[in-house]
Formats: structure tokens, C-alpha cells, sequence
């Protein structure tokens, strides 16, 4: 079961990271807006390290029980969450 989890967990993770490509395509998506919630360095790049933690922290704000995993209407809010937040909204 434990494996099971992350396995979850990883495909959460994995889907977020494919939808966020998706949302910068997004016409109305504002690539400096991302770059500036993400960019802790302030080196006008975003790393692979600052993605993920802003991926982390959303994750951990749609997994509403504290369980380390998210079921299906907390994936939806996390991925709705994800592709607000980096088209500036």
C-alpha cells in the first residue's frame, strides 16, 4: 500500500509538472509573473530546485488532510491552483 501511495504521489507530481508547460502556453499566461513567484534567487531564471518547491507548496496547500497524498477533488484544486497562480491570477 505504501508503494502504492507514492506512486500517487509521484503521479500528482508528474502531472502538475506537465500541466505547468501547458498553462505558460496559455495565451494570456504572464511568463515574468511566474518567473517572479518562483524566482527566489532573483537571478531571472527559475531552477528546476525553485519550480519544484513552488510545486511543493501547493501541493501541500490542496492536501487539505495532511496526509501527504491528495485523492481526486484535491488533485483538481492543486492542478486549478497550479495553473491560476502562474497565469498571474
Amino acid at each position: 500500500m505504501r508503494s502504492l501511495t507514492k506512486a500517487l504521489a509521484a503521479a500528482a507530481m508528474a502531472g502538475a509538472m506537465i500541466a505547468a508547460p501547458v498553462a505558460l502556453a496559455r495565451e494570456d499566461m504572464d511568463a515574468n509573473a511566474f518567473v517572479k513567484m518562483c524566482d527566489e534567487n532573483k537571478d531571472g531564471m527559475v531552477s528546476k530546485a525553485e519550480a519544484m518547491k513552488m510545486v511543493e507548496k501547493m501541493f501541500d496547500k490542496a492536501d487539505t488532510k495532511k496526509q501527504g497524498k491528495l485523492d481526486k477533488k484535491q488533485v483538481e484544486s492543486f492542478l486549478k491552483s497550479l495553473m491560476d497562480s502562474s497565469s498571474g491570477s
